[in-house]
């Protein structure tokens, strides 16, 4: 009994320690950022919430750290498995909370209405009136830039059926770039004809008329200059019968005995 009494005792004055611990801290707190009780109580609550509450039984959280935040985690632990599409409808009821914040959300809301759909990136558990969640940052000034206070939430319970895996970031995918303007419909071009020059388109039917005429007065020199065959004799007469014959006598001339001298 001597024994069991001491280690309660014990107890006692450790769990007394750690209550004076504990207002002390506060107190030390409350001295360094005066502020009214009301005030306060909400920001030991939040702290509370946010660091104690997980470490709770009623939390989930396990010794072995098979808990739903240490499982979330591990999830989106993998490199390239924190970007996540949803649908339009899903996000806007988280865009319109942004916007009532003086938040500008018009660029992400473009960019995302072009493709269809949006883009968020795993921010962490979060735990809201005794829900799970997981949060998601909507990058809506750039997704290479950190949102750490704009966070859209997924219960746990419907992240299967409301995400989808990204390709890759949506920096790399381009989708926060503006698109370069669709090229204009040309009408196609005909094939080119080479241009005849005023010599060239004349030259060719002058030049077909020229080789007709020609090859039609090669035709009448030839039959004209067909002689028959000339005399093998010294006879005058034969000759003179010959020439007749061929047309070459010049009848003008007076004197027919020079033409008889001749041979």
């Amino acid at each position: 009994m001597t024994n069991s009494n001491i280690s309660t005792q014990n107890v006692k004055e450790s769990n007394m320690d750690s209550t004076n611990n504990l207002i002390a801290a506060l107190e030390a707190c409350l001295k360094d950022n005066p502020m009214g009780y009301a005030f306060f109580s909400r920001e030991v609550k939040a702290i509370m919430d946010e660091h104690i509450k997980p470490l709770c039984k009623s939390s989930g959280k396990s010794a072995d750290g098979n808990d739903w935040r240490s499982q979330l985690k591990a999830r989106f632990a993998n490199r390239g498995a924190k970007w996540f599409f949803v649908s339009l409808e899903q996000i806007e009821p988280t865009l319109v909370e942004l916007e009532a914040e003086g938040i500008d959300t018009t660029s992400y809301r473009a960019h995302t209405q072009k493709l269809g759909k949006a883009w968020i990136r795993f921010k962490g558990p979060k735990l809201k009136q005794g829900s799970h969640f997981a949060s998601f940052e909507v990058r809506t000034e750039g997704s290479t830039i950190d949102h750490p206070k704009q966070l859209h939430l997924i219960s746990i319970d419907l992240l299967d059926e409301l995400i989808e895996a990204m390709p890759d970031t949506p920096n790399a995918l381009k989708l926060e770039e503006d698109s370069a303007p669709m090229p204009s419909a040309t009408k196609p071009s005909k094939p080119k004809t080479q241009k005849k020059t005023k010599n060239e388109s004349k030259s060719k039917p002058e030049s077909s008329q020229l080789d007709a005429l020609a090859q039609e007065i090669n035709i009448d020199i030839e039959e004209d200059t067909q002689l028959s065959e000339a005399p093998q004799s010294d006879d005058p007469a034969e000759w003179q019968a010959f020439l007749e014959a061929e047309g070459l006598v010049d009848y003008d001339l007076e004197d027919h005995d020079d033409l008889d001298d001749a041979f």
